[in-house]
């Protein structure tokens, strides 16, 4: 069977269709994949996230975002939603696309066994290649495990594991850290 041809789409039109569109997809490269709903226990933990950090960081110049905010990542081939997006100070958008940001300082990703191989490959090469981005958390739905990497004052990324619901995750790029516990909540429950 013959391979069949996908066409290309360029910005533009994706940028043009998200606009328009009642559904959130995914763009990288020319391609569009659609993003799929996510579990309890994805959706819990970005909420997690999102709530203790909005707390931690209250009355600084830094605000945090779920998933419906896109983002141009890395070399500007990558448009994407996160779980969780921090950005500090002023937000900073794409010419012409003011729904479309471009200086976070944080990303964090809830794994998901259809989304894994994305988050730990592509997204986290261009997440790299993002100017602004000092550091960004993949987190696991299946045990307390929060893998942070982080951009060091030399520009290399260092990866740390945070294991367990006794620690606490620390995010040196916000100066701030959230108890795994909490992270936790309610979604490692019976």
């Amino acid at each position: 069977m013959a391979a069949r041809n996908i066409p290309l789409i360029s910005v533009d039109e994706y940028l043009d269709h998200e606009e328009r569109s009642d559904t959130k997809n995914f763009y990288y490269d020319g391609v569009i994949t659609a993003m799929a709903g996510g579990s309890p226990g994805h959706s819990f933990l970005a909420a997690n996230l999102i709530r203790h950090l909005g707390n931690a960081l209250q009355g600084k110049r830094c605000r945090v975002a779920g998933s419906d905010l896109l983002f141009q990542a890395g070399a500007k081939k990558m448009y994407v939603y996160p779980d969780v997006m921090v950005i500090c100070g002023p937000v900073e958008t794409m010419e012409g696309r003011p729904n479309v940001v471009t200086n976070p300082v944080f990303v964090a990703e809830v794994l998901s066994p259809s989304t894994e191989a994305d988050d730990r490959g592509a997204k986290s090469h261009e997440y790299r290649l993002s100017p602004t981005l000092r550091q960004y958390a993949l987190i696991s739905q299946d045990k307390a495990m929060v893998e942070i990497h982080t951009q060091a004052e030399n520009g290399q990324w260092w990866i740390s594991e945070v294991i367990g619901l006794e620690a606490d995750c620390s995010f040196s790029s916000l100066e701030c850290s959230v108890p795994m516990a909490a992270l936790y909540e309610g979604v490692l429950e019976n």
